[in-house]
């Protein structure tokens, strides 16, 4: 599979095409909130698997991406409601209702198709149950008394002679009157009613935001069988001609307990977001970000609709979040309302959304004002880096023993963002007419721009033995533990990269062990901003050095022209002076 297959695959936002048959697909990894709650739902009778994927039926992407979006808010009701069932625990049902909600579901199945019943769905075909190898029947004949041995024999051969709507019933009324059918067949009985009635029994719950015990889901599946085969021997009837009413729905109460869940029609921000990541190159962890501030304006306004979101809305958001008072206006513009503003535009852009409404809505506080340096002091840089040689007193792996030697000189003498180091792998160790060169890549996990670039390495770093220490490990990463092969380490489903961990510890290792405070509360981020002022005190280029810190200017165009020869990369950073670092005598 190429990377790009490979990348699509997990990304799953809109449409994606069966490599084989060409047929577009509904696909979406599951929550990380849900999944690692599988063992929780799982009790409950709901089964939780990694990725959800179905079919849209069609090979048109024009028809398949308005089905997407009904899959999709179809899904992430059915998560709403595991997330619900989490917290407040399944609701139990009487038996009244039980048989309610299967008739709900199977009389809109019928009104559904009665115009038109040649357009209805054929009935779902019941699987075949485990073989037995013919011990179930021996073993219950023999436990049976002479008077309901001879009765269960007529029953079962009334079963065998009727038809199959027919046989329905009776099966059904042979389980309810000899137990020991119901306690021989119980198991296959209910993995055969989840396959074949399994989603209308998902989907007449969603309808009221309902989840159940796992005994009721089961009993509702039983009256699905029932009730569902009604409605299929009524679209048969449909197409004969017979509008007669079907006596058995008929007869079924309609539920009573909830109003329906509400189903808007209108323009979901949820599938604007999911619509936009599927038609632009938009970073995986931008789009988990944006839906995440988009869950929570949605839970504010109470409602997903596009459509009914007013710029009262989004102001009386913006105002709720000031007033939390532990955001920064940066963060309230910048993250959540631009998280409201981006989809809204692009529906403004691709749907038929009138205007953005969060256009021109930000946060105006004045940013507070500055509090020292951003960056380390050159003292306090010097004190980590003589540190590093002195390494870790906790027990720790030997990946974060080796970032704890090697990532601060690193960051000292890149400037990179510290996930560009700590996910660096070996292989991108690279070298062009004898000058040796980093290779920053979003294939090591992902860069902030989603570009690739070269870093020159300081010629202080090459005598501390940097060049043979990548060597020595491999091709692989410096500072984790590999992933099993075949992982896409690009995009690994919502879950955090191991080099972020990696990060973690070395920034608690500057803050807790060495004891330096961390300007701003960023022990990582400080060597970038210390970076940049010595590379401004020692005449730097500024192209170059921008374009090494992955941060070109995107106003000055020229600055995209030409390329970066290794050669005058490496000459750059070396005009960087050395840190006045005094290593240990090793002991002869």
């Amino acid at each position: 599979m190429s990377r790009v297959a490979s990348r699509r695959r997990w990304v799953m936002t809109g449409p994606w095409p069966h490599p084989k048959t060409g047929i577009l697909y509904y696909r979406k990894v599951t929550p990380p909130d849900l999944f690692s709650a599988r063992g929780r739902l799982t009790d409950m009778g709901i089964t939780v698997t990694r990725e959800i994927q179905r079919s849209l039926g069609t090979r048109d992407r024009k028809p398949a991406e308005r089905t997407y979006k009904l899959v999709s808010e179809e899904v992430e009701a059915q998560w709403d409601l595991w997330r619900k069932a989490l917290k407040e625990g399944p609701e139990a049902l009487s038996p009244k209702d039980e048989w309610a909600i299967a008739g709900d579901h199977a009389k809109e199945f019928l009104a559904k198709h009665e115009d038109d019943p040649y357009a209805a769905p054929p009935a779902v075909p019941l699987p075949e149950p485990t073989a037995d190898h013919g011990q179930t029947l021996p073993q219950m004949l023999s436990k049976m008394g002479v008077s309901e041995r001879r009765a269960f024999k007529r029953d079962l051969k009334a079963f065998m002679a009727a038809q199959s709507h027919a046989r329905t019933k009776l099966a059904l009324r042979m389980i309810t009157t000899y137990p020991m059918l119901a306690r021989a067949l119980g198991p296959d009985l209910a993995a055969i009613l989840e396959e074949a009635h399994g989603r209308d029994t998902s989907a007449a719950l969603a309808k009221y935001g309902l989840v159940v015990p796992p005994a009721t889901r089961r009993i509702i599946n039983l009256r699905m069988l029932e009730l569902m085969g009604a409605a299929h021997r009524g679209v048969e009837a449909r197409k004969a001609g017979d509008y007669r009413p079907i006596a058995l729905l008929e007869a079924v109460p309609a539920f009573a307990g909830k109003k329906p869940k509400a189903r808007h029609d209108g323009l979901s921000l949820l599938y604007l977001l999911e619509h936009k990541a599927s038609s632009q190159s938009i970073k995986t962890k931008t789009v988990d970000d944006t839906r995440s501030h988009l869950r929570k304006f949605v839970q504010f306004v109470g409602h997903d609709d596009a459509h009914r979101v007013t710029k009262d809305d989004v102001r009386r958001w913006r105002d709720d979040l000031v007033s939390r008072g532990s955001l920064s206006p940066k963060t309230v513009s910048d993250r959540y309302l631009s998280a409201v503003s981006s989809v809204l535009s692009h529906g403004v852009k691709e749907f038929d959304l009138p205007l953005n409404v969060a256009s021109g809505i930000k946060d105006n506080r004045a940013a507070p004002p500055p509090s020292g340096s951003k960056g380390y002091t050159e003292e306090q840089a010097v004190a980590i880096l003589e540190a590093t040689f002195r390494g870790t007193q906790k027990e720790v792996s030997e990946p974060h023993k080796l970032a704890i030697r090697w990532v601060p000189w690193m960051l000292a003498y890149t400037g990179l963002r510290v996930s560009e180091i700590t996910q660096f792998r070996g292989k991108n160790l690279r070298e062009e007419d004898g000058v040796p060169y980093l290779l920053i890549t979003p294939e090591d996990g992902s860069t902030k721009s989603g570009k690739a670039w070269a870093v020159g390495i300081h010629q202080h770093l090459i005598e501390l033995g940097l060049l043979d220490f990548v060597k020595s490990r491999g091709d692989g990463p410096l500072f984790y533990h590999p992933y099993d092969d075949g992982t896409d380490i690009t995009d690994l489903g919502g879950k955090k990269h191991r080099a972020q961990d990696t990060a973690k510890r070395v920034a608690d290792w500057v803050t807790k062990e060495v004891g330096i405070a961390a300007p701003h509360g960023r022990p990582n981020h400080a060597w970038r901003h210390l970076f940049t002022t010595r590379s401004r005190q020692c005449g730097m280029d500024k192209e170059a050095r921008d374009f090494m810190l992955g941060s070109r200017s995107q106003t000055d165009a020229r600055e995209g022209y030409g390329d970066w020869p290794p050669g005058i990369l490496d000459l750059e950073i070396n005009r960087l002076p050395k840190f006045d670092v005094t290593k240990p005598r090793v002991e002869t």
